[in-house]
Protein backbone atom coordinates (compact mmCIF):
# COMPACT_ATOMS: atom_id res chain seq x y z
CA UNK A 1 0.00 0.00 0.00
CA UNK A 2 2.95 2.14 -0.06
CA UNK A 3 2.99 4.92 -2.09
CA UNK A 4 5.47 4.74 -5.41
CA UNK A 5 6.81 6.45 -8.17
CA UNK A 6 6.83 4.71 -11.82
CA UNK A 7 9.26 6.36 -13.72
CA UNK A 8 7.55 5.03 -16.88
CA UNK A 9 4.12 6.17 -15.38
CA UNK A 10 3.00 10.14 -14.80
CA UNK A 11 -0.45 8.15 -13.07
CA UNK A 12 1.43 6.50 -10.80
CA UNK A 13 1.07 8.58 -7.97
CA UNK A 14 -2.05 11.11 -8.47
CA UNK A 15 -1.64 12.52 -5.28
CA UNK A 16 1.69 13.57 -5.47
CA UNK A 17 1.29 15.18 -8.51
CA UNK A 18 -1.54 17.58 -7.43
CA UNK A 19 0.82 18.39 -4.23
CA UNK A 20 3.30 19.82 -6.80
CA UNK A 21 0.41 21.50 -8.42
CA UNK A 22 0.01 23.30 -5.24
CA UNK A 23 3.32 23.97 -4.36
CA UNK A 24 3.94 25.62 -7.98
CA UNK A 25 0.59 27.54 -7.19
CA UNK A 26 1.46 29.13 -4.23
CA UNK A 27 4.79 30.31 -4.94
CA UNK A 28 4.14 31.36 -8.17
CA UNK A 29 0.92 32.83 -7.10
CA UNK A 30 -1.23 31.85 -10.00
CA UNK A 31 -1.26 28.60 -12.65
CA UNK A 32 1.17 27.94 -15.01
CA UNK A 33 0.27 29.53 -18.52
CA UNK A 34 2.43 29.48 -21.75
CA UNK A 35 0.74 31.91 -24.19
CA UNK A 36 -2.35 30.26 -23.51
CA UNK A 37 -1.09 26.96 -23.12
CA UNK A 38 -1.46 25.54 -19.13
CA UNK A 39 0.07 22.59 -18.61
CA UNK A 40 0.62 20.89 -14.72
CA UNK A 41 3.50 21.63 -13.43
CA UNK A 42 3.83 18.24 -12.20
CA UNK A 43 3.71 16.34 -15.53
CA UNK A 44 6.09 19.11 -16.83
CA UNK A 45 8.40 17.94 -13.86
CA UNK A 46 7.63 14.74 -14.87
CA UNK A 47 8.26 14.99 -18.74
CA UNK A 48 11.69 17.55 -18.38
CA UNK A 49 13.28 16.66 -15.44
CA UNK A 50 12.46 13.13 -14.52
CA UNK A 51 15.40 13.68 -11.50
CA UNK A 52 14.25 16.53 -9.63
CA UNK A 53 10.81 14.95 -9.93
CA UNK A 54 11.81 11.77 -8.04
CA UNK A 55 13.68 14.54 -5.64
CA UNK A 56 10.79 15.89 -4.06
CA UNK A 57 9.42 12.85 -3.92
CA UNK A 58 10.37 12.56 0.05
CA UNK A 59 9.67 15.62 0.66
CA UNK A 60 5.95 14.98 -0.14
CA UNK A 61 5.51 12.08 1.56
CA UNK A 62 6.92 13.66 4.82
CA UNK A 63 4.31 16.25 4.51
CA UNK A 64 1.97 13.82 3.79
CA UNK A 65 2.75 11.69 6.59
CA UNK A 66 3.28 14.35 9.30
CA UNK A 67 -1.04 15.42 7.92
CA UNK A 68 -1.94 11.99 8.32
CA UNK A 69 -0.81 11.93 11.95
CA UNK A 70 -2.19 15.10 12.89
CA UNK A 71 -5.41 14.41 11.96
CA UNK A 72 -5.44 11.07 13.32
CA UNK A 73 -4.84 12.24 16.74
CA UNK A 74 -6.95 15.22 16.71
CA UNK A 75 -9.98 14.34 14.63
CA UNK A 76 -10.22 10.59 15.02
CA UNK A 77 -12.16 8.83 17.24
CA UNK A 78 -10.68 9.55 20.70
CA UNK A 79 -9.80 4.71 20.76
CA UNK A 80 -7.80 5.28 17.83
CA UNK A 81 -6.21 8.63 18.28
CA UNK A 82 -5.43 7.81 22.04
CA UNK A 83 -3.50 4.87 20.99
CA UNK A 84 -1.99 6.44 18.39
CA UNK A 85 -0.62 9.28 19.95
CA UNK A 86 0.76 7.16 22.67
CA UNK A 87 2.42 5.32 19.63
CA UNK A 88 3.86 8.58 18.46
CA UNK A 89 4.73 10.18 21.71
CA UNK A 90 4.34 7.92 24.62
CA UNK A 91 6.22 5.02 24.56
CA UNK A 92 9.01 3.37 26.88
CA UNK A 93 10.21 0.70 25.54
CA UNK A 94 10.47 -0.35 21.71
CA UNK A 95 7.89 -3.48 23.05
CA UNK A 96 5.76 -1.26 24.43
CA UNK A 97 5.38 1.00 20.92
CA UNK A 98 4.53 -2.33 19.51
CA UNK A 99 1.88 -3.08 21.62
CA UNK A 100 0.59 0.68 21.32
CA UNK A 101 0.68 -0.18 17.22
CA UNK A 102 -1.85 -3.27 17.82
CA UNK A 103 -3.85 -1.41 20.07
CA UNK A 104 -4.14 1.63 17.60
CA UNK A 105 -5.07 -1.35 14.97
CA UNK A 106 -7.74 -3.13 16.62
CA UNK A 107 -9.49 0.27 17.42
CA UNK A 108 -9.81 1.25 14.29
CA UNK A 109 -11.29 -2.36 13.43
CA UNK A 110 -13.30 -1.92 16.66
CA UNK A 111 -14.64 1.26 15.99
CA UNK A 112 -15.65 0.28 12.03
CA UNK A 113 -17.59 -2.81 13.56
CA UNK A 114 -19.44 -0.76 16.11
CA UNK A 115 -20.66 1.67 13.33
CA UNK A 116 -21.47 -1.20 11.28
CA UNK A 117 -23.82 -3.19 14.10
CA UNK A 118 -25.04 0.02 15.04
CA UNK A 119 -26.29 1.24 12.38
CA UNK A 120 -27.57 -2.43 11.42
CA UNK A 121 -29.83 -2.04 14.43
CA UNK A 122 -30.72 1.20 13.50
CA UNK A 123 -32.20 0.01 10.18
CA UNK A 124 -33.78 -2.94 11.68
CA UNK A 125 -32.73 -4.87 8.37
CA UNK A 126 -33.51 -8.98 9.04
CA UNK A 127 -30.31 -10.47 8.88
CA UNK A 128 -29.46 -13.69 6.95
CA UNK A 129 -26.46 -16.34 6.36
CA UNK A 130 -23.61 -16.40 6.77
CA UNK A 131 -23.64 -13.81 9.16
CA UNK A 132 -24.81 -15.29 12.85
CA UNK A 133 -25.55 -13.57 15.91
CA UNK A 134 -22.94 -14.81 17.88
CA UNK A 135 -20.57 -13.73 15.60
CA UNK A 136 -21.37 -10.08 16.57
CA UNK A 137 -19.99 -10.36 20.19
CA UNK A 138 -16.73 -12.17 18.81
CA UNK A 139 -13.36 -11.35 20.04
CA UNK A 140 -11.86 -11.90 17.31
CA UNK A 141 -10.28 -9.24 14.97
CA UNK A 142 -10.85 -11.19 11.70
CA UNK A 143 -14.12 -12.46 12.47
CA UNK A 144 -14.73 -8.42 13.31
CA UNK A 145 -13.59 -7.73 9.87
CA UNK A 146 -15.70 -10.15 8.20
CA UNK A 147 -19.30 -8.78 10.12
CA UNK A 148 -18.00 -5.50 8.51
CA UNK A 149 -18.22 -7.27 4.70
CA UNK A 150 -20.94 -8.80 5.30
CA UNK A 151 -23.01 -6.10 7.45
CA UNK A 152 -22.26 -3.83 4.01
CA UNK A 153 -22.92 -6.70 2.01
CA UNK A 154 -26.55 -7.52 3.43
CA UNK A 155 -27.23 -3.49 3.87
CA UNK A 156 -26.28 -2.87 0.30
CA UNK A 157 -28.74 -5.60 -0.80
CA UNK A 158 -31.35 -3.89 0.57
CA UNK A 159 -30.77 -1.04 -1.41
CA UNK A 160 -28.58 0.81 1.47
CA UNK A 161 -25.22 2.01 1.01
CA UNK A 162 -23.82 2.38 4.54
CA UNK A 163 -21.88 4.85 6.39
CA UNK A 164 -19.27 2.24 7.28
CA UNK A 165 -18.82 1.56 3.44
CA UNK A 166 -18.64 5.15 2.79
CA UNK A 167 -15.78 5.28 5.37
CA UNK A 168 -14.02 1.50 4.11
CA UNK A 169 -14.62 0.71 0.78
CA UNK A 170 -14.41 -2.59 -0.06
CA UNK A 171 -11.11 -2.27 -1.47
CA UNK A 172 -9.63 -0.31 1.73
CA UNK A 173 -11.46 -3.19 3.84
CA UNK A 174 -9.88 -6.04 1.77
CA UNK A 175 -6.19 -4.66 2.12
CA UNK A 176 -7.15 -4.45 5.71
CA UNK A 177 -8.42 -8.36 5.99
CA UNK A 178 -5.16 -9.04 3.88
CA UNK A 179 -2.74 -6.95 6.05
CA UNK A 180 -4.65 -8.39 9.96
CA UNK A 181 -3.33 -11.84 8.58
CA UNK A 182 -0.03 -11.15 7.13
CA UNK A 183 1.65 -8.93 9.64
CA UNK A 184 3.55 -9.93 12.02
CA UNK A 185 2.94 -6.32 14.46
CA UNK A 186 -0.87 -7.02 14.50
CA UNK A 187 -0.62 -11.09 15.39
CA UNK A 188 -0.87 -11.66 19.58
CA UNK A 189 2.51 -13.24 19.32
CA UNK A 190 4.96 -12.07 21.85
CA UNK A 191 8.12 -10.08 20.37
CA UNK A 192 11.31 -11.73 21.83
CA UNK A 193 13.37 -8.29 22.20
CA UNK A 194 13.48 -5.06 21.42
CA UNK A 195 15.02 -5.74 18.16
CA UNK A 196 12.13 -7.71 17.16
CA UNK A 197 9.57 -5.42 17.93
CA UNK A 198 11.38 -2.76 16.15
CA UNK A 199 11.29 -4.79 12.72
CA UNK A 200 8.10 -5.70 13.39
CA UNK A 201 7.04 -1.92 13.90
CA UNK A 202 9.07 -1.19 10.60
CA UNK A 203 7.11 -4.08 8.87
CA UNK A 204 3.71 -2.60 9.71
CA UNK A 205 4.20 1.20 9.94
CA UNK A 206 3.77 2.51 6.55
CA UNK A 207 1.16 0.28 5.97
CA UNK A 208 -1.28 1.08 9.28
CA UNK A 209 -0.66 5.10 7.85
CA UNK A 210 -2.35 4.51 4.90
CA UNK A 211 -4.98 2.55 6.00
CA UNK A 212 -5.57 5.72 8.00
CA UNK A 213 -5.07 7.76 5.21
CA UNK A 214 -7.88 5.92 3.45
CA UNK A 215 -10.36 6.14 6.54
CA UNK A 216 -9.70 9.89 6.75
CA UNK A 217 -13.82 10.10 6.70
CA UNK A 218 -13.80 8.54 10.12
CA UNK A 219 -12.87 12.29 11.20
CA UNK A 220 -16.18 13.00 9.99
CA UNK A 221 -17.96 10.78 12.36
CA UNK A 222 -19.15 12.16 16.43
CA UNK A 223 -18.95 9.99 19.00
CA UNK A 224 -20.69 10.89 22.03
CA UNK A 225 -22.28 10.63 25.03
CA UNK A 226 -26.08 11.44 25.44
CA UNK A 227 -26.68 14.15 28.73
CA UNK A 228 -29.61 15.63 27.70
CA UNK A 229 -31.00 18.11 25.26
CA UNK A 230 -31.38 22.34 25.36
CA UNK A 231 -34.47 21.94 23.15
CA UNK A 232 -35.99 19.88 20.48
CA UNK A 233 -32.97 20.16 17.98
CA UNK A 234 -30.33 20.40 20.32
CA UNK A 235 -28.19 17.88 22.31
CA UNK A 236 -25.98 18.36 24.53
CA UNK A 237 -23.32 15.80 24.84
CA UNK A 238 -20.01 14.84 25.73
CA UNK A 239 -17.79 14.62 22.27
CA UNK A 240 -15.03 11.78 22.27
CA UNK A 241 -12.61 12.79 19.68
CA UNK A 242 -8.54 13.45 19.29
CA UNK A 243 -5.99 12.04 21.83
CA UNK A 244 -7.16 13.96 25.11
CA UNK A 245 -8.55 12.51 27.84
CA UNK A 246 -10.09 16.56 28.95
CA UNK A 247 -13.49 16.13 29.21
CA UNK A 248 -15.24 18.05 26.54
CA UNK A 249 -18.94 18.86 26.42
CA UNK A 250 -20.88 20.58 23.80
CA UNK A 251 -24.24 21.41 22.12
CA UNK A 252 -24.75 19.90 19.38
CA UNK A 253 -27.38 20.96 16.34
CA UNK A 254 -29.44 18.07 14.76
CA UNK A 255 -32.27 18.37 12.21
CA UNK A 256 -36.07 18.15 12.74
CA UNK A 257 -35.58 14.66 10.78
CA UNK A 258 -32.67 13.25 12.83
CA UNK A 259 -35.11 14.16 15.74
CA UNK A 260 -37.90 12.27 14.76
CA UNK A 261 -36.27 9.40 14.03
CA UNK A 262 -33.86 8.52 17.13
CA UNK A 263 -34.84 10.68 19.42
CA UNK A 264 -37.47 7.80 21.18
CA UNK A 265 -35.37 5.26 20.69
CA UNK A 266 -31.72 6.87 22.07
CA UNK A 267 -32.14 10.50 23.28
CA UNK A 268 -31.91 9.05 27.19
CA UNK A 269 -28.86 9.45 30.17
CA UNK A 270 -26.34 6.63 29.60
CA UNK A 271 -27.03 6.42 25.37
CA UNK A 272 -23.66 6.33 23.78
CA UNK A 273 -24.02 7.90 19.99
CA UNK A 274 -22.52 7.89 16.93
CA UNK A 275 -23.28 10.95 14.42
CA UNK A 276 -22.42 9.82 11.07
CA UNK A 277 -23.67 10.71 7.49
CA UNK A 278 -26.48 12.57 8.71
CA UNK A 279 -27.92 9.97 10.64
CA UNK A 280 -27.82 9.10 14.94
CA UNK A 281 -27.10 5.74 15.84
CA UNK A 282 -27.15 3.78 19.65
CA UNK A 283 -23.75 1.86 19.58
CA UNK A 284 -24.11 0.10 23.02
CA UNK A 285 -23.41 -2.54 23.87
CA UNK A 286 -20.32 -2.53 21.26
CA UNK A 287 -19.11 1.21 23.01
CA UNK A 288 -20.45 2.17 27.06
CA UNK A 289 -18.24 4.42 29.54
CA UNK A 290 -17.25 4.60 32.83
CA UNK A 291 -17.30 7.54 35.07
CA UNK A 292 -14.00 7.82 37.49
CA UNK A 293 -15.12 8.04 41.08
CA UNK A 294 -15.67 11.62 41.00
CA UNK A 295 -17.43 12.33 37.80
CA UNK A 296 -14.29 14.13 36.50
CA UNK A 297 -13.20 11.89 33.59
CA UNK A 298 -15.08 9.26 31.42
CA UNK A 299 -13.16 6.44 29.93
CA UNK A 300 -14.74 4.75 26.56
CA UNK A 301 -15.51 1.28 26.90
CA UNK A 302 -14.86 -1.40 23.86
CA UNK A 303 -16.50 -4.63 23.73
CA UNK A 304 -14.20 -7.61 23.98
CA UNK A 305 -15.67 -10.71 24.78
CA UNK A 306 -18.47 -12.90 26.28
CA UNK A 307 -18.09 -14.48 29.88
CA UNK A 308 -20.44 -16.32 31.90
CA UNK A 309 -23.32 -18.68 31.77
CA UNK A 310 -26.80 -17.71 32.28
CA UNK A 311 -27.88 -16.19 35.02
CA UNK A 312 -24.67 -14.52 35.24
CA UNK A 313 -23.52 -13.40 31.89
CA UNK A 314 -21.40 -10.76 31.46
CA UNK A 315 -20.04 -8.47 28.49
CA UNK A 316 -16.53 -7.76 28.92
CA UNK A 317 -14.60 -4.61 28.18
CA UNK A 318 -11.17 -2.83 27.60
CA UNK A 319 -11.30 0.68 29.49
CA UNK A 320 -9.45 3.03 26.42
CA UNK A 321 -6.40 4.85 28.65
CA UNK A 322 -6.36 2.03 31.38
CA UNK A 323 -4.42 -1.25 31.52
CA UNK A 324 -7.66 -3.02 33.04
CA UNK A 325 -10.69 -4.72 31.64
CA UNK A 326 -13.87 -4.09 33.22
CA UNK A 327 -17.62 -6.06 33.28
CA UNK A 328 -20.70 -5.01 32.92
CA UNK A 329 -23.84 -7.27 33.53
CA UNK A 330 -25.47 -8.13 30.14
CA UNK A 331 -28.29 -7.65 31.31
CA UNK A 332 -27.80 -3.67 31.40
CA UNK A 333 -28.15 -4.24 27.74
CA UNK A 334 -31.07 -6.32 27.32
CA UNK A 335 -33.13 -4.07 24.80
CA UNK A 336 -30.15 -3.38 22.41
CA UNK A 337 -29.27 -7.25 22.88
CA UNK A 338 -33.08 -8.62 21.78
CA UNK A 339 -33.04 -5.54 19.01
CA UNK A 340 -29.94 -7.31 17.51
CA UNK A 341 -31.85 -11.06 18.34
CA UNK A 342 -34.66 -9.82 16.41
CA UNK A 343 -32.74 -8.89 13.21
CA UNK A 344 -31.62 -12.70 13.35
CA UNK A 345 -34.92 -13.78 13.67
CA UNK A 346 -34.65 -15.16 17.52
CA UNK A 347 -36.18 -15.31 20.70
CA UNK A 348 -35.49 -12.65 23.37
CA UNK A 349 -33.09 -13.26 26.26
Amino acid sequence: MNLQLDPNNYEACPSYNEWLDEQYSEQADGILDILGYQPRPSFVLFTMSPDTYEAAFSDFTQQREEGIKESVCNQFPSPIAYYFYRFENGYESDLQRLHLLRDTWESVIDILHALAVAECRHRNIQVADPLKFKDLFTDSIAKRLENIERITNQLSAEGIYPSVAKISPAATLAAMKELNQSRNAFSHSAAQSEAQARNWISDAYVDVVEVLADLDGLEDIQIVRYLSQVDGTTLRCEIFRGHSSTRTIQNIKISHQQMLDSAEKYFRPGQMLVIADGLIFGLRPMICFREDGVGHTTRLCIFRKTRGEAPNRRLEYEIIGEAVRHEEDRNNFAIEINELRGLFGLEEE
